[in-house]
């Protein structure tokens, strides 16, 4: 059962309960992900909105229902199943195909869309670097993350993390995250919100899709890990001690 909303709750604790408020908080522009520290009264003050409004509608029948996932009552080795084999196996399989796309769209476009070349490079940037936090994740924290799981569910210690502790790697990732998120909201603004100009050749909208879609899932994806998986293996290991 999900809790009574207040404007005094994060807003990344608000979409950790039900990740169907996230689509209510997209539309509003309320970063749920990056900011999602953020309480509902402050991410309102920053957008200039009404915090009762919001919350009216996030607490109203206005929130879709039954699209999303309860993440909230996955258990923690589910949901870095998911991230693994959703969001991690569609960067590495599709972020090439999406940087000829746009790298095709900026060579053709842009002489009268010069900003379409910083598009180009930020998207170059950000999936360089999406590439090696991936590889940190996979190689490093989470094969200690699912060690601490298994751990637990057999009744034994867990093996000893080499950094001593797991909130020093999950520190570094949330800020990767944090840069992430401003590197989008940057490539957000480059594409006028992923709007197509009325000169813009089919290549050119389906960019703009993709890279919405991307974002979109990059939000999701941080959302998790920051909102319910860190803080859950955290949790775990405070009580391990």
């Amino acid at each position: 059962m999900n809790s009574k909303l207040t404007k005094d709750m994060t807003v990344g604790s608000i979409v950790a309960e039900d990740f169907n408020r996230a689509q209510t908080l997209e539309q509003m522009g309320i970063d749920y992900c990056c900011h999602g520290s953020d309480t509902l009264q402050t991410a309102c003050e920053k957008k200039g909105l009404n915090a009762d409004d919001v919350l009216a509608k996030l607490d109203g029948k206005e929130v879709a229902t039954g699209g999303a996932p309860d993440f909230a009552n996955w258990p923690l080795d589910l949901l870095l199943d998911y991230v693994l084999k959703k969001h991690h196996r569609n960067f590495h399989l599709h972020h090439e195909a999406l940087m000829q796309l746009v790298s095709k769209v900026a060579s053709v476009h842009g002489v009268r869309h010069p900003e379409l070349l910083d598009v180009r490079d930020a998207v170059a940037a950000s999936f360089e670097e999406l590439d090696s936090h991936f590889a940190k994740e996979e190689n490093i924290l989470f094969p200690q993350l699912y060690e601490m799981y298994h751990a637990q569910e057999e009744g034994r210690p867990a093996a000893p993390c080499h950094c001593g502790t797991i909130a020093n790697p999950i520190r570094q990732m949330m800020l990767e995250h944090d840069a992430t998120g401003e590197m989008w909201e940057h490539i957000t603004e480059l594409t006028h919100n992923f709007e197509t100009p009325s000169d813009g050749c089919a290549s050119y909208h389906l960019m703009n899709q993709q890279l919405r879609q991307f974002f979109l899932d990059l939000k999701e994806h941080i959302s998790l890990e920051n909102n319910l998986i860190f803080p859950g293996f955290l949790q775990m290991e405070q009580q391990g001690e």
